[in-house]
């Protein structure tokens, strides 16, 4: 399985391409897809894809993130997608502090056969992103 990562500025159109790829992955995927965010604002996205707004949950944290993904995948086995929009602002820490996130989130990936796909904000790709674009 994969993560990709979609990363970079504030404005540069990252929630706009995420909606984009989660609509467009309709026709192609073989499971359910997710799309979790922060706000209300991509409501674009078409209905036969679960959105949430996770802030709806409480505060989000890196740990309550992955429980959440987990709990998701756990309760739906047919999720084969996820797309998390705007990493970055739902935790509240820069792209640079989330490298064990990602190495836990690459566990998640692998040992449910879910693909994720995120954005994040920087002005500079941390160099343990890379991998991932």
């Amino acid at each position: 399985m994969m993560i990709n990562v979609i990363c970079a500025p504030k404005g540069s159109g990252k929630t706009k391409e995420m909606i984009k790829r989660a609509n467009d992955a309709l026709d192609i995927c073989k499971g359910h897809i997710v799309y979790i965010t922060d706000n209300d604002r991509s409501r674009e996205v078409k209905t036969a894809i679960r959105f949430i707004n996770v802030t709806q949950y409480g505060k989000v944290t890196e740990e309550g993130l992955l429980g959440f993904v987990k709990g998701i995948i756990a309760s739906d086995s047919d999720v084969k997608r996820i797309y998390i929009d705007g990493l970055v602002r739902m935790l509240g820490v820069a792209a640079d502090d989330l490298e064990e996130f990602f190495i836990a989130l690459e566990t998640v990936s692998e040992n449910y056969k879910v693909d994720m796909i995120i954005s994040a904000t920087a002005e500079k790709t941390p160099k343990f992103l890379k991998k991932y674009i």
